[in-house]
């Protein structure tokens, strides 16, 4: 065989062999995608420990917007307000031109309750499919705040404070470790907050949060797993845990209920959302300053109507 007759052959086998290592690849590629498709998992599980007040709820409907499963904790996941009004937002989205490509799963949680934990954990370990080892990420939202000065305020909400901000940091921490290793996932956590007066022992609690976070940072550093706190200062410590707003757009009979979760302006969720996609995140992001402006309506077609002239509520027709 001539010397350009053999130099011709090679190159067409090279090109062939580099096309067919194109065509593979872009087969491998589309199976992939396929496959996460499928699972419509492609961005992950998220858990937020209590959805039950408006800070939770804004979370939970902003990440499940973004395209994630989000495990929506909740004290009653099934007839509460809270759960109600997140059905009502999937389904009002699920109806309109751009439907949430992600999704919300309530589940029971109480973070004062280390038998509701372990089952909540034991709950969505069996939501997840087949090719998720565990979640992305724990926010925990829980938590109490009580106002008042050391010498007058009840010790009972010092030790209410105390069991759900601090006890409950860790008992979520311990529940939910084991669905964040697999993944190197993250815990983040409400960190410093105001210090304004009648806020001494709340402040207390915070600090001590952040003191956990510190230890649980270097604790769960060998296991991939990021500890990340949410400096809240800029933000009023009772809008942290305050319940959605109840609002009417009309006096008429039938109209349903609106309600507001406006605690974090728009650039507030995108500090959280930062805190989790950055590949090296910081130990601490700073939410700075809400919120009057932004607001989040939902609306509740099968709730109550609660009206600010009267302490009782009644049931209002679904339209």
């Amino acid at each position: 065989m001539e010397v350009q007759t053999a130099l011709v052959l090679t190159i067409q086998l090279i090109a062939l062999f580099s096309i067919a290592g194109a065509l593979l690849l872009y087969l491998l590629c589309k199976v992939r995608g396929t496959r996460d498709d499928a699972t419509g998992t492609q961005k992950g599980s998220i858990l937020i420990t209590c959805a039950d007040t408006a800070l939770g709820l804004q979370i939970c409907t902003f990440f499940a917007s973004k395209g994630h499963r989000v495990f929506a904790g909740m004290k009653d996941p099934v007839e509460s307000l809270p759960a109600k009004l997140l059905r009502g937002w999937m389904k009002m989205r699920e109806n309109s031109d751009t439907p949430v490509s992600g999704s919300v799963v309530p589940m029971k949680i109480d973070v004062t309750r280390e038998d509701v934990l372990r089952e909540a954990a034991e709950s969505m370990g069996a939501h997840l499919n087949a090719g998720e080892r565990g979640i992305l990420a724990v926010i925990n939202t829980a938590g109490s705040v009580y106002r008042g000065r050391i010498d007058s305020q009840d010790s009972l909400q010092w030790e209410n404070m105390f069991k759900n901000n601090v006890m409950g940091c860790l008992r979520t921490a311990r529940a939910f470790i084991g669905l964040l290793r697999p993944t190197r996932g993250r815990l983040i956590l409400l960190g410093s907050g105001n210090d304004d007066d009648g806020l001494t022992v709340f402040m207390a609690t915070r600090n001590a949060v952040q003191g956990c976070a510190d230890a649980l940072r270097k604790e769960l550093r060998p296991y991939g797993v990021n500890v990340v706190t949410l400096d809240s200062r800029g933000v009023p410590a009772e809008s942290l845990f305050k319940a959605p707003v109840p609002y009417t757009i009309s006096d008429e009979e039938g109209v349903p209920t609106q309600y507001s979760a406006d605690v974090l302006t728009s650039s507030a969720l995108g500090v959280i959302e930062r805190a989790l996609y950055d590949s090296r995140p910081s130990e601490t992001y700073c939410l700075s300053v809400p919120n009057s402006k932004f607001q989040m309506k939902l609306p509740c077609r099968s709730s109550l109507k609660i009206s600010a002239s009267r302490t009782d509520s009644k049931p209002i027709q679904s339209v």
